[in-house]
């Protein structure tokens, strides 16, 4: 008989120790069955199975087989210990082979393998598949990585030990590591500086939010007032009138008008001026074209001044009438027209500025801000401008400002005039188009009405405007050619400015070709005065001798003087006087070198005047007239002593 096993105590003193488990299968408790040919072994039910883990092995663990076919070994419990009613772990004797010679029941020697080290616990575990005839162990990774997972697991164990050691001794072992290594531990990051940082980072992104929001709105209420400038209708590219249209690709010609119909025509404040910007660079040459240039006005459709719109009417052609009547009945596609057969260039882009409207236009935006460098004081309206520099304009004011004709220090041919009204016009659109009153829908609310009824515009949008006024202003300054279409220096009969023919072709011509400007365009160089046949003198009898007037008109043509209306004054005066407007300056001192008795007199207010008003003192003088000579006939004198300023 043999003798059942008993197994030693562990190191606790009763129980038997664990069994180590098999490497690659779990050991299952619980009663087993052997392993059928061909198949699966078959356990207990799920509910009495239990899996033990893996306890460290005792000297004496292993003794003689157990008589009966299963070695039972102590379960273990909680605490560790195992007593004597403890449950018992069944594992199955090894199957009996074919040639064995042992009894059915015969007691076998479960031997157990050597212990290997315990994988890491995420470790895949191996599995049992059951092969016919033999059984074979297969893995889903190779030896080799299994040996290199336990040894990592078995050093992080082993380190892991050795910390909670040193930790128990009061030993800091990582400043040690880290001295080893030679390098500092990282400072730790401080809450403080990682809350600052992303307070920083939230801000900038608040920053860059804001700043595409307002481009956007910015962008937006710009659109909404283009949108409500007045279309003029003006261009007309296919005309006939364009002189070599193919050298002009490329070029921009801007016709800028500025329009007074709400005042008298003796004293309207018009100006025709034409932008050429070259297509290959250069200076932006700006040709200034009297309102009252006598043309042949072209067949247009009438204008609606009130609707800013066409009508189906036709305003017939009429010869010999002046440039600024084109523009009162066939509105800025008849005036475009005009200065296209004029002058012969392409007219891209066209401004129009009603200076009727330039008062309310400064109300809407509480007043204009406007730089001149000298003061502005009319001979007619009075000290408009007081101080040199920067200055608020509005409601009359700024009326007054784009309509002065006498402003004392002007230059000549109107220069002073258009200059003004590019100040303020620039002025308004800076203000406009400005980022904080893009912004501000109160103030957009009112000053889009006003625009809209001051301006019109194709072919462009006030970007453009505000652009092309920026570089008018200062007519005088560099990158700006300033060129007047050559007149005779005064007007006819009825007030018409009379171009010279030729000199005017000269012109033209340059301006298209990109050439150089003949002397006789440059209005800021002397210039030579009209000769007796350029001047409409009209004759007025104001003393006590009847037919005195048609008796010096006589002698007047004698000398080759143009004489005009000839009649009697409505009031006698003892006086002889020589009333003249500031445009016909130049003829006035003309006529006053043949009538010596005489005395001139302006009349700021007016423009194309220039009488003779016979008096009783007039002695019956009449002599021939003194050589033209190099006179500036639009220039008021101007006191040295008067403060100047630097405007931008």
């Amino acid at each position: 008989g043999a003798r059942p096993y008993v197994p030693a105590p562990d190191a606790f003193g009763s129980g038997a120790a664990p069994v180590p488990e098999q490497s690659g299968s779990p050991f299952v408790s619980g009663p087993q069955r052997p392993l059928a040919p061909g198949g699966p072994p078959r356990s207990a039910p799920p509910e009495q199975t239990q899996v033990r883990p893996p306890a460290p092995r005792h000297p004496g663990q292993f003794g003689p087989p157990p008589a009966d076919p299963t070695t039972a070994l102590p379960a273990p419990v909680p605490n560790g210990y195992a007593g004597s009613d403890a449950a018992t772990t069944a594992i199955p004797a090894r199957r009996p082979t074919e040639a064995g010679d042992q009894a059915a029941g015969a007691t076998e020697v479960v031997r157990l393998p050597p212990r290997e080290e315990a994988a890491p616990a995420d470790a895949e575990q191996t599995r049992l598949t059951p092969t016919d005839p033999d059984e074979t162990r297969t893995t889903r990774r190779t030896q080799a990585d299994r040996d290199s997972e336990r040894e990592i697991a078995v050093s992080r164990i082993d380190e892991s030990l050795v910390r909670m050691t040193a930790a128990h001794a009061g030993l800091d072992l990582s400043r040690a590591t880290d001295d080893e290594d030679g390098q500092e531990p990282p400072p730790p990051v401080s809450t403080r500086r990682r809350a600052s940082r992303i307070a920083v980072r939230l801000l900038v992104a608040a920053v860059a939010l804001v700043v595409l929001s307002a481009a956007g709105l910015g962008w937006g209420a710009k659109m909404w007032l283009d949108a409500g400038i007045r279309d003029a209708a003006a261009l007309d590219l296919a005309s006939s009138a364009i002189v070599d249209g193919d050298a002009q690709a490329g070029d921009r010609n801007v016709l800028m008008v500025a329009s007074d119909r709400s005042r008298d025509p003796a004293t309207r404040a018009d100006t025709v001026v034409v932008a050429h910007v070259p297509a290959g660079g250069g200076p932006v040459v700006v040709l200034s074209v009297p309102h009252n240039l006598e043309i042949n006005r072209p067949a247009c459709d009438q204008w609606d001044a009130a609707t800013a719109s066409y009508t189906d009417e036709s305003a017939r052609p009429e010869a010999n009438t002046q440039l600024i009547t084109a523009l009162d009945l066939g509105g800025p596609r008849c005036i475009t027209r005009a200065v296209q057969q004029l002058t012969g260039l392409a007219i891209t882009q066209y401004v129009g500025l009603d200076l009727g409207a330039v008062e309310g236009l400064s109300a809407a935006m509480q007043g204009v801000e406007v730089c001149v460098p000298t003061p502005v004081v009319d001979g007619t309206l009075g000290t408009i401008v007081a101080d040199p520099g920067t200055g608020r304009l509005d409601g009359v004011r700024a009326a007054d400002f784009v309509r002065a004709l006498d402003v004392a220090g002007d230059p000549a041919s109107e220069v002073g005039r258009i200059d003004r009204q590019q100040e303020f016009l620039t002025a308004v659109l800076d203000r406009t188009l400005d980022e904080r009153s893009l912004l501000d829908y109160g103030r957009l609310t009112q000053m889009r009405p006003a625009l809209r009824e001051a301006l019109l515009v194709d072919g462009g949008e006030l970007d453009d405007v505000l652009a092309l006024s920026r570089s008018l202003r200062g007519l005088d300054g560099p990158g700006v050619v300033f060129a007047v279409a050559p007149t005779t220096g005064g007007t006819d009969g009825v007030g018409n400015a009379v171009l010279r023919d030729a000199d005017a072709a000269a012109v033209f011509s340059a301006v298209r070709e990109d050439r150089e400007l003949p002397e006789e365009a440059d209005p800021l160089e002397a210039v030579t005065g009209p000769t007796p046949a350029e001047l409409r003198v009209q004759l007025l009898n104001a003393s006590d001798v009847p037919g005195r007037a048609e008796q010096v008109g006589g002698a007047l043509g004698a000398l080759g003087f143009g004489v005009g209306e000839v009649g009697n004054a409505d009031v006698g005066t003892n006086d002889t006087i020589i009333k003249f407007s500031p445009d016909q300056a130049a003829g006035a001192a003309l006529l006053a070198s043949s009538v010596p008795s005489a005395t001139s007199v302006p009349d700021p207010g007016s423009t194309g005047v220039l009488q003779l008003v016979l008096g009783r003192s007039f002695d019956d003088v009449i002599q021939p007239p003194a050589a033209p000579a190099p006179v500036d006939p639009n220039v008021a004198a101007l006191d040295p002593s008067t403060p100047r300023a630097n405007c931008p």
